[in-house]
């Protein structure tokens, strides 16, 4: 039994032996390992030059095709829709009727003022023969029969010729001084100016009728003072003046009836509703036998002509202004515009612009709702520009620069984009930025680097 303790005792003093034998190896073997030295890893990369250098600041925008007018057509009466002519997707133009309410009551207004009308003109037309009659007897006791009728002569004269001035006018501005032609130089028309002779000269032979008419009126003048002390004369004066009266208050209520008539056809007219432009039906609320309000419109019209409209941002508002050139792309197809206008209030939600932007093309080949580039160059601008590629966040914008032999995250503001390049602060000229493998690299790196 001692033996076999013994024996146990041998081994397990062995294991403590070859244990600490091993303990100590290790020790050794670490402390000889910490004596070697380290080998950093070098990170290959690429890099740029910063440097000062003017570019081309080219505004980029996504926007959507829509019409460049929209009319919301609108009864301004109350009133049952009798007919509606179009539906939604038809073609309209200009003046073209849409549809109809009950104009029943409106006619029948439209009738008793044309009976009022025609009422009004009766009287004035009497007044003015009383006037007419009154005047040959007042010329009469004043002895100027003579004088009048040459005054008479006179206005007849010169109103045929006034005739003739205005009939060659109209010629005139009907006829271009050029020939239609071809030709790079336009040829003289001798049209035109045969025309422009025959005017001169209508217009110089109206000048004498007038002075004739202004001296036959001054003859007048003179006999009827002249012979306006007498009692037949005074009589008839007074005769005159009362007819005179009576026809201007004839003439006003003439004016009034017509007034009334023109107000009641624009009521009438005003029961159909007619298309304010050349264009397409969008939507379509009358319904024939429903009853039509102020507050609904009942036919949208959009114009044929089109627009991109989207939003641009409170820094942009500054830059862009209406009539600037711009490039818009449409899928595959290209075409030039300019901006049309831009709002000056801002929308609730993005708080950016809305802006349109007209395509100089008569009729384009595209269709509304399609997504548009639309590309506004705003000139040149100088400074530090940078690939866009090059430029990292965490947060905060920032690019990995040379510093020594180590790369440094440096932090930047961007202040313009333009395509692939952005025009940046927070670098200096000469700077060495990393643009490739900058994605591999942290701050401190080793780095070895070609420009």
């Amino acid at each position: 039994m001692r033996e076999l303790l013994k024996k146990k005792s041998t081994k397990v003093i062995i294991v403590i032996a070859l244990v600490m034998v091993a303990i100590i190896a290790l020790v050794v073997y670490r402390k000889q390992a910490s004596k070697e030295p380290k080998t950093e890893k070098v990170y290959q990369v690429e890099v740029m030059k910063a440097g000062t250098t003017g570019s081309d600041v080219n505004l980029t925008y996504t926007g959507l095709v829509q019409p460049a007018e929209t009319y919301q057509c609108i009864f301004e009466n109350v009133g049952t829709v009798e007919e509606v002519y179009v539906k939604k997707g038809d073609p309209v133009v200009e003046g073209q009727p849409l549809a109809r309410i009950d104009s029943e009551d409106a006619q029948d207004r439209l009738n008793s003022a044309n009976d009022s009308l025609d009422y009004a003109e009766e009287s004035r037309d009497r007044a003015q023969k009383s006037y007419d009659d009154a005047l040959v007897d007042y010329t009469k006791a004043c002895s100027a029969d003579d004088e009048y009728e040459d005054l008479q002569d006179a206005i007849k004269r010169r109103d045929e010729q006034q005739a003739k001035v205005n009939e060659l006018k109209r010629q005139l501005d009907s006829t271009s001084q050029y020939k239609n032609t071809n030709s790079a130089v336009p040829e003289s028309n001798p049209d035109y100016y045969a025309l422009t002779v025959q005017y001169d000269s209508a217009q110089t032979t109206l000048d004498t009728y007038q002075r004739s008419v202004d001296t036959a009126q001054e003859a007048y003048d003179k006999k009827l003072k002249e012979g306006a002390n007498s009692d037949d004369a005074k009589m008839q004066k007074d005769r005159l003046d009362n007819a005179e009266n009576s026809l201007e208050d004839a003439k006003e209520a003439c004016t009034n009836a017509q007034n009334n008539v023109d107000s009641a056809q624009k009521a009438v007219d005003k029961c159909t509703l007619k298309a304010q432009c050349d264009g397409y039906v969008v939507d379509l609320q009358a319904q024939e036998g429903a009853v039509s309000t102020p507050l609904i419109p009942a036919v949208v019209v959009a114009s044929n002509d089109v627009v991109v409209n989207f939003g641009i941002s409170q820094t942009d508002v500054k830059t862009l202004t209406a009539g600037m050139p711009c490039e818009i792309q449409i899928e595959d197809d290209h075409f030039v515009g300019g901006i049309k206008d831009i709002d000056v209030v801002p929308d609730e939600t993005s708080r950016t612009y809305s802006t349109n932007v007209t395509i100089d093309v008569a009729d384009p080949d595209v269709y509304l709702g399609e997504l548009a580039t639309v590309k506004i160059n705003v000139g040149e601008r100088t400074g530090i520009w940078l690939p866009i590629a090059v430029v990292l966040n965490d947060g905060k914008d920032y690019v990995y620069v040379v510093d020594g032999e180590r790369a440094k995250r440096q932090y930047i503001e961007i202040e313009e984009v333009s395509d692939d390049m952005v025009l940046v602060t927070g670098t200096k000229n000469n700077q060495l930025i990393i643009t490739e493998g900058m994605k591999l690299i942290r701050s401190g790196s080793l780095v070895s680097y070609k420009e």
